[in-house]
């Protein structure tokens, strides 16, 4: 805890002088020694939870410029087509299958423990979701994530793979007994939609920081999909095709069912291109 106070500290220091947002603290805290290089998921769980108990004032960290109501960006089935066909190492496939079935975060598929998959009752126990330092920073919370006995044989295909006694579902490549890194993961994901033609712009943002006295200005950019499109696409297949906004709640582990009716937008605006369809 001395160490993450002494995080929290930093922040709120540097807020005091600038709104920056949390991606701009961490890079100003990195350069000033403040943060290891290598630690950017333990800065965020870390500044989350300063977020959550108010230790720090969220009025003066900037965000990204978001639409209000903007709907959750989900693959069609011919851009899920064309992932999966250029996706070449087994690894990062059923990481995006595991994605798309269960509706899992990446940081949840890389942290995956084989012992959590429960074949017998078709279930997944996500531990930690959110939070994979949740015993050290006093937060988080598990949920089940149930699967279709259909994809039990692909799961456990994987499993002949890696071998009985890995402790891991993705074990790292080069330190076996060490998980995924979620980094790398999204790092491979970009590349595989760039070869699909899915590596598209949703908006820019012009950032300068001052690194070793000099004021930097570079671009960031925010693509239009993520490997996270993978979760919101099954959501909106179940909703789509029972209108149980409660399924969907369920099975995407909300807390809040307003979390999920974004959804129900999502199939509002499908019903309004059909009747303009049928009256236009």
């Amino acid at each position: 805890m001395e160490e993450a106070n002494k995080i929290v500290d930093a922040i709120n220091k540097v807020l005091i002088e600038n709104k920056m947002s949390q991606k701009e603290i961490y890079e100003y805290l990195l350069v000033k020694g403040v943060i290891e290089p290598g630690n950017e998921n333990k800065f965020k769980q870390i500044f989350q939870m300063a977020i959550d108990q108010g230790y720090i004032d969220s009025s003066k960290v900037k965000k990204w410029n978001k639409k209000r109501g903007k709907l959750p960006r989900y693959f069609t089935k011919k851009q899920l087509i064309q992932i999966f066909e250029v996706v070449d190492r087994p690894k990062d496939s059923i990481a995006c299958f595991m994605a798309l079935v269960g509706g899992l975060r990446v940081n949840e598929v890389c942290k995956l423990k084989v012992e959590h998959i429960n074949f017998e009752q078709k279930k997944i126990n996500i531990c930690d979701s959110k939070n994979t330092n949740r015993e050290r920073d006093g937060y988080g919370t598990d949920r089940v994530v149930e699967f279709d006995e259909s994809i039990e044989p692909i799961i456990r295909k994987w499993l002949d793979i890696i071998g009985r006694n890995s402790e891991w579902f993705l074990p790292s490549d080069k330190s076996p007994d060490k998980p995924l890194r979620a980094k790398s993961l999204h790092e491979r994901f970009r590349m595989y939609l760039k070869e699909a033609g899915l590596d598209k712009v949703d908006q820019s943002q012009e950032r300068t920081q001052k690194i070793n006295g000099k004021n930097k200005t570079f671009i960031v950019n925010r693509y239009l999909y993520t490997f996270h499109c993978f979760r919101h696409t099954m959501a909106s297949i179940i909703y789509n095709a029972t209108s149980d906004i409660y399924a969907v709640n369920r099975f995407l582990g909300h807390k809040q069912l307003d979390t999920t009716m974004v959804y129900a937008k999502m199939n509002d605006k499908k019903m309004k291109s059909i009747l303009s369809d049928i009256y236009g």
